[in-house]
């Protein structure tokens, strides 16, 4: 059974939180601040943090990168905040998935069962995969190059498995609800292509300019190798 905390400084919402998760099977701890937020995971170890951005004085983006940079934990941000920039920011600071209320419980309770789903494959055991002279081991979310001496690049777990996915299927174009593993998607809803364009940053910046991610218009993206190391597509050897 899956524990979750409840963060959420509105005691009614957190309350009717609270009795929606545990009918759907879930443990629950409710918590109004970072404060008992973090008493509550030193005590639990939860899988899943819902966190409410308003929390008063207090800035739940920050609390998020938080939990991101010292524990395991997964984040989906829950908030009345509607603007596209107040999105991003939240999956940039790192949170698996952001939600806007006033939300349908079965949403959210799909939501938190995707994450769950792509946090527990993200544990898996997965070994390594490579694509030309790049080597992306899956266990340790890290990718390095074949004859290069600078450190291997760190990607955050969604990132690995986005660009594992893009790595085998190299040269083909890969829907966002494929990459987002949760289905079709809301036609507002930008975190795939947030985590793709975290993913190229960081590529560009370790100087790994041969795997080009490129957009394929209102479908989703194609991953390919190029420069002498580059690896045909089957459609190119047949």
């Amino acid at each position: 059974m899956a524990s979750i905390i409840v963060v959420e400084d509105d005691h009614r919402m957190g309350s009717a939180l609270q009795r929606n998760l545990i009918k759907a099977g879930y443990q629950v701890t409710l918590s109004d601040s970072s404060q008992s937020l973090r008493l509550a995971y030193r005590k639990t170890a939860a899988d899943l943090v819902l966190l409410d951005l308003n929390l008063g004085n207090e800035d739940g983006i920050d609390i998020a990168r938080e939990l991101v940079a010292t524990t395991s934990v997964a984040v989906i941000i829950i908030t009345g905040r509607m603007e596209l920039e107040d999105r991003i920011e939240g999956l940039d600071a790192g949170a698996d998935d952001y939600i806007v209320k006033p939300f349908a419980t079965d949403e959210l309770l799909a939501r938190i069962r995707a994450v769950l789903r792509r946090r527990a494959l993200e544990r898996a055991p997965a070994g390594m995969i490579e694509l030309g002279p790049f080597r992306l081991d899956t266990t340790n979310q890290s990718l390095s190059r074949e004859g290069v001496s600078t450190p291997a690049l760190t990607l955050t777990g969604t990132e690995a498995r986005i660009l594992g996915i893009l790595l085998r299927q190299h040269n083909r174009a890969v829907s966002r609800e494929r990459l987002s593993n949760r289905g079709p998607q809301d036609p507002g809803d930008r975190s795939i292509d947030v985590h793709v364009g975290n993913i190229r940053r960081k590529l560009r910046e370790a100087g790994f300019d041969e795997l080009v991610i490129g957009p394929i218009r209102g479908f989703g993206y194609r991953l390919r190798l190029e420069g002498k190391d580059a690896v045909p597509s089957q459609a190119d050897l047949s």
